[in-house]
């Protein structure tokens, strides 16, 4: 199953396709960023929204792994002011909210996966899966 979710690379060049992770729980970002490690992405991990807009000013985000409940910007705004930016992202939500949804709006945007994920999740590979899903759309 592992060969089935290693990353590839961008198709424009040789570096790895990069995720970042957006969630207030360390122990949260720290699993995520991991087990994408070991799946061979390039991996970014913040605590709040405003953070990781910050750094996706600096740095390729080929995709985004966004919990709803943060700080600050939560995920929805987030991902509204993020694809207007960078269209070419891929947004995945991942809450830990069990009444969650997704809005609308934010399904209507391309780039932003349909499956919401629920922490905390059995078999991390489905979300590889869908990573790699949404970027190889791109």
């Amino acid at each position: 199953m592992y060969e089935d979710v290693k990353n590839s690379t961008d198709a424009y060049s040789s570096e790895p396709t990069s995720v970042l992770i957006i969630d207030d729980d360390e122990s949260i970002r720290v699993s995520l960023k991991f087990h994408f490690e070991d799946c061979g992405y390039t991996t970014y991990s913040v605590e709040t929204a405003e953070e990781a807009l910050d750094l996706m000013e600096n740095e390729l985000i080929n995709s985004v792994i966004v919990d709803l409940r943060l700080p600050g910007i939560d995920g929805i705004e987030f991902i509204r002011q993020a694809s207007k930016k960078w269209p070419d992202a891929s947004y995945v939500i991942y809450t830990g909210s069990p009444i969650a949804s997704i809005p609308d709006d934010i399904l209507s945007i391309s780039s932003v996966s349909s499956k919401l994920f629920f922490k905390p999740i059995d078999n991390l590979f489905e979300l590889s899966n869908e990573i790699n899903r949404l970027t190889s759309k791109s």
